[in-house]
C-alpha cells in the first residue's frame, strides 16, 4: 500500500459516507496553523525592532476546529509548528481522537522534540526539502538547513516514526538534483514523498503565465520520469493535471486552513477574508469566483489544497479514474522503490 492501511481505510470510509449523503462540499484535509504562519524569525518583533505579541491558537481552539471539521486527516503547518509551546499536548490530543496527523516542519527541531511524541501509527513527520544541500539551502536562504533536516529525519526514522518528505517544484528546478535527493532519502528509508507546485505571488501577463505553466508542466513530466519509481504520495489524477494532461476545478473548500484569525477564505493563498466557522466559510464564499480562468489571482495556482482535493473527491471525472486510483494505491509500498517498471 502507498499509505498505511489505517489512513486508506479511514479516508475511503469518510469519502464514501459523504458521497452517500449527497454532500457536495466538505473538508477533506484540515490544516491547523497555530502560530499564524509565523516562526521565531518574526515572533517578538514587527520587522522594525519593536516588540509585538503575535497571536497564536490555544490547544482548545485547535481541538474545537478538529471537532468542527471531522476530517480523517489533519495537518499541523504554518511557520515552524515545533516552536508552538503546546505542540506535544496538541499532537497527542489529535492522535488520541483517532485522526491521521501530519506535522509539517523544516526538520531542524525534530531531534529535540522526539521525546515529546511517541511513534503512533497514525502520525507522520512531514519534512520540507527542496533538493540536495546546495539547492535546498539556497532556496531557504539559510546555510546548514539541509544538514539539520537530514539529521532530524535520521533521528525520526531511528525512533520508529513514519517520515514523508515534501518538495516544492519550481519552474526553474533541476529535477536531476531532486532525483539525487530521493536516492539519498531512499537509503534512509523515508516512507514517501509529496510534490507541491510553486505559486509565484506576482501577477504575470498572459504570455508570462502561459510560459510559467508550460515550464511547470515540463517539470512535472520530468518528475514522473525521474521519480516515478519512488513512493510518490500524489494521486495520478492530480499528477496528470500538473503535467497539463487534464483539467480540474479548484476545490479549495476541501482543504480549509484554521489559524488565529479564523478560517482563511477562500484559501490560505488568497487569504482575502476570515470566517468564524467552517460552515460560515462554505456559505459566505462565492466559490464560483475562484479558480484558474475565474480570478486573476488564481492563474498561477495549482496547489494541492485546491486541485488534489478535486482529484480525491472525483471532480471532472473521466472513465477509468476509479481503477486508476486503486491501482496507484495498491502499486506503492511505504519506503520502497519499484525497480524496472514503467513510470507513470
Amino acid at each position: 500500500m502507498r499509505y498505511p492501511i489505517g489512513l486508506v481505510f479511514d479516508s475511503a470510509k469518510y469519502l464514501a459516507g459523504k458521497r452517500l449523503r449527497g454532500e457536495r462540499k466538505f473538508p477533506v484535509v484540515l490544516s491547523l496553523d497555530p502560530l499564524g504562519g509565523c516562526s521565531s524569525a518574526c515572533r517578538g518583533n514587527d520587522g522594525n525592532g519593536s516588540s509585538v505579541d503575535w497571536p497564536m491558537l490555544s490547544v482548545e481552539q485547535c481541538l474545537a476546529a478538529v471537532e468542527e471539521c471531522k476530517t480523517p486527516i489533519v495537518s499541523i503547518c504554518g511557520g515552524e509548528p515545533l516552536e508552538y509551546p503546546e505542540i506535544a499536548t496538541l499532537t497527542r490530543a489529535i492522535l488520541e481522537r483517532g485522526r491521521q496527523l501530519f506535522l509539517c516542519t523544516d526538520g531542524t527541531l525534530i531531534r529535540r522534540r522526539l521525546h515529546m511524541i511517541p511513534p503512533y501509527t497514525n502520525f507522520f513527520w512531514n519534512v520540507k526539502l527542496d533538493g540536495t544541500r546546495e539547492a535546498h539551502d539556497t532556496r531557504a536562504n539559510r546555510t546548514g538547513l539541509f544538514a539539520e533536516a537530514i539529521d532530524g529525519i535520521k533521528a525520526a526514522k531511528n525512533a520508529g516514526f513514519f517520515v514523508v518528505v515534501s518538495s516544492t517544484i519550481y519552474a526553474d528546478a533541476q529535477m536531476n538534483d531532486l532525483a539525487g535527493l530521493y536516492e539519498r532519502l531512499h537509503a534512509m528509508h523515508v516512507d514517501g514523498y509529496l510534490l507541491t507546485p510553486h505559486y509565484p505571488e506576482q501577477k504575470l501577463c498572459s504570455e508570462g503565465s502561459a510560459k510559467f505553466h508550460s515550464q511547470m508542466h515540463q517539470r512535472f513530466r520530468e518528475a514522473s520520469d525521474l521519480l516515478g519509481d519512488y513512493n510518490l504520495m500524489i494521486s495520478p489524477i492530480y499528477l496528470e493535471y500538473l503535467r497539463g494532461e487534464r483539467e480540474l476545478d479548484c476545490s479549495a473548500w476541501g482543504g480549509p486552513v484554521y489559524g488565529p484569525q479564523g478560517w482563511a477564505g477562500p484559501c490560505s493563498i488568497l487569504n482575502s477574508n476570515y470566517a468564524n466557522s467552517y460552515q460560515a466559510l462554505l456559505e459566505e464564499t462565492v466559490w464560483e469566483n475562484y479558480g484558474r480562468g475565474l480570478n486573476p489571482r488564481c492563474e498561477n495556482c495549482q496547489c494541492r489544497a485546491g486541485y488534489e482535493t478535486a482529484a480525491l473527491v472525483g471532480m471532472n471525472p473521466k472513465a477509468g479514474d476509479w481503477w486508476k486510483m486503486l491501482a496507484w494505491q495498491l502499486g506503492g509500498n511505504l519506503g520502497e522503490k519499484r525497480e524496472g517498471e514503467r513510470k507513470t
